[in-house]
């Protein structure tokens, strides 16, 4: 019998964001989740808040019924070979580190572990998150399904069949939030040199994408629809329309993508 619910092993920005999600939503109490960190002054942090703490990340995976892997994928090489040495009820492991596949993760903690690889964005900090996830041959559908609820109380989720897909889909959630403060931070810019206030440009911004999201996920049209809506004939939206077209906007955010994809798989 297992001493916690959940572990987090890394509770960084990350791994705090989602271990506070789990328990605002309900899913585990403060006191069942155990989380580690090497600074001594974030233990204390957590434990204010009625955490379970250690600074020893053996005991993570030895006493939590669901371990989080969120530290960084370079520590993996110290950290999967000492977790091996444990010998007792597994746990399921929940991954949500860039390039490290299941291959690397079974090859030092066994293939009978059961292991789901999560890719969350920094949104998941504010609920707002979009997640993906898929799971090894040795986690099963319930697991998955599971986890799955405890991310949907942290924004959305979407599941894929097989791992390579968490590569694939990078550039459009867990990158995508780059992009997309790019694209906002070039309106602000812009609106500058007309005189706007960069507060006021940015809250305007920010509302619109806010609100374009939300007519977008209404699917009652398409983007191309949508934006057929916008662009009057002759106005002023499609003159600035033109200028996305001929710099051929869909080929740099296609090309930006094909080497966010790339730098995926050579990661791992």
């Amino acid at each position: 019998m297992k001493k916690y619910k959940f572990g987090v092993l890394g509770a960084g920005n990350m791994g705090t964001a989602i271990a506070e999600g789990a328990v605002r939503a309900g899913r585990f109490a403060p006191e069942q989740v155990l989380m580690f960190n090497r600074s001594e002054e974030k233990r204390a942090a957590h434990a204010a808040k009625g955490y379970a703490v250690t600074g020893d990340y053996t005991e993570v995976y030895a006493e939590s019924e669901i371990v989080l892997l969120a530290v960084k994928p370079q520590n993996f090489d110290e950290i999967l070979p000492n977790l091996a040495k444990y010998e007792g009820e597994k746990p399921l492991v929940v991954s949500i580190a860039a390039g490290v596949t299941f291959a690397k993760l079974e090859g030092e903690l066994g293939a009978d572990t059961a292991m789901i690889r999560v890719m969350p964005n920094t949104p998941l900090m504010l609920g707002e998150g979009a997640t993906q996830l898929v799971k090894n041959a040795a986690a099963t559908d319930k697991q998955l399904s599971e986890l799955c609820e405890l991310f949907n109380t942290m924004g959305v989720t979407v599941t894929f069949e097989q791992e390579n897909m968490l590569n694939e889909v990078i550039p459009y959630a867990g990158s995508a939030p780059a992009y997309l403060y790019a694209y906002a931070d070039a309106f602000v810019q812009s609106a500058k040199q007309h005189g706007i206030n960069e507060d006021d440009a940015l809250t305007l911004i920010c509302q619109t994408m806010i609100g374009s999201a939300k007519m977008l996920l209404r699917r009652d049209k398409t983007p191309a629809e949508l934006i057929r809506a916008v662009c009057s004939p002759g106005g002023t939206t499609i003159e600035g329309m033109k200028v996305l077209e001929d710099r051929d906007l869909y080929g740099i955010v296609s090309e930006a993508c094909d080497k966010c994809i790339k730098r995926a798989y050579e990661l791992g």
